[in-house]
This record gives structure tokens, sequence and C-alpha cells, in this order.
């Protein structure tokens, strides 16, 4: 595979029982084409690092579980077309369990109001 045809991933990494402060890793020459985001998380959790730990389950974008911000924007990751460079992060309206998997039970008020605004407008609150 020519480097061309592949991505640079910053991930971000944090166990609040572990670590005192979130950082973020950078994984080199990944496949991305024809890749979304998911695919991505998943090819770096069963070839880089199994101990990264990010949740999706429908990979339909219904149930809205892989919610993260790629470039900072909030996308689902089972939706989102890989780029040849992103930065993921989990999505800052929840608190971070680990890495990318966030406590959906720790909304913000008017959750699903801004969330499809977030999803449905490039990010920008509704």
């Amino acid at each position: 595979m020519a480097r061309s045809e592949l991505a640079t991933v910053k991930l971000f990494k944090f166990d609040p029982e572990v670590d005192s402060e979130p950082r973020y890793t950078e994984f080199k020459d990944l496949p991305y084409k024809g890749y979304t985001v998911r695919d991505v998380l998943a090819y770096i959790y069963e070839n880089l690092d199994s101990s990264f730990a990010f949740r999706w389950a429908c990979n339909q974008g219904m149930c809205r579980c892989c919610v993260v911000k790629v470039n900072g924007k909030p996308v689902l990751s089972c939706q989102e077309v890989a780029r040849k460079h992103m930065r993921i992060e989990p999505h800052h309206k929840f608190e971070v369990i680990k890495d990318l998997i966030v406590d959906f039970e720790r909304l913000v008020e008017n959750y699903d109001l801004e969330m499809r605004g977030d999803l449905n407008s490039g990010g920008k609150q509704l």
C-alpha cells in the first residue's frame, strides 16, 4: 500500500482510574481508504493497541453510541468516512469512562436536542 493511501490518527487516551491527565497517542501508516472512522478504530484495537477502549453497536447510525469528535466535529464513527489526518476524541458533552467510552447517564440538560444539532449542523448547537 502506498504511503499516500495511509492515514495518521491522533487518538485520545484517558483512564480516570489510572491517569492524572488525558494524552494523545499517534498512530501512523493506517489504512483508511474505503473505511469509516469506526473501521479505523477497530483496526487500531485489533492490530496496534488492544488496551484502547471505544464503543459501537448497530453500525448503522441508529443507536448513536459511537459518537466521537473527529477533528473537532461531533460525528457517529460508524457513519463518518475516515480521513487521511484525524484527531479522534470523546464527545465533549459526556464524562469520560475510558478513552472514547463516555457515560451516557451524565447527559447535559436538553441533550437530545443539542446532540441532534451537533450531528446535523456540522457541530453547531441549535
